[in-house]
């Protein structure tokens, strides 16, 4: 699946995603799965260029999430920031560990993650939700991640 919802970034020109997210301000309630929608573009990337990338280089990444407008990127809700190290590089790709924080006007939601990035992409992979502040307080759960250029998706589960 996580191929399927990338793969329309290049032949729309837009970002598409499947359903429609709550409103970043929507609170998490007690007791059961609220699932989050949210589209990134990045803004900034400090990576080092590809001939250049060694095992253990770090760098950082800034980009605004938005709200999932009918599958489609919509109004920004807030920041969002990367902290990522090359953790194995080959020829054919490297793979990253990172550790993310998604902000909104309600509060913050943490994620870690390693993905594989082999070939030109799409790149998924799942993420753990470490924690949050705010309506996200005590958050939990996982994430499914797909970036491809200067777009990712975020779809983050939250459990009680």
């Amino acid at each position: 699946m996580l191929r399927s919802v990338a793969t329309a970034v290049p032949a729309a020109g837009a970002l598409t995603l499947t359903g429609v997210a709550p409103a970043a301000s929507a609170p998490v309630p007690k007791g059961e799965a609220t699932v989050l929608d949210w589209p990134a573009v990045k803004q900034s990337d400090t990576k080092p260029f590809a001939p250049l990338l060694r095992e253990g280089a770090d760098w950082s990444v800034f980009s605004h999430p938005q709200r999932n407008d009918r599958g489609k990127p919509g109004r920004k809700i807030g920041d969002a920031t990367a902290r990522c190290t090359a953790v194995n590089v080959t020829r054919a790709g490297y793979v990253t560990q990172c550790e993310r924080v998604l902000r909104t006007d309600d509060g913050t939601i943490t994620l870690v993650d390693t993905i594989d990035r082999y070939g030109s992409g799409p790149h998924g992979a799942d993420a753990a939700i470490t924690g949050g502040s705010g309506a996200y307080e005590d958050a939990e759960g996982k994430a499914e991640l797909v970036l491809y250029g200067d777009y990712a998706t975020f779809k983050l589960t939250l459990e009680d």
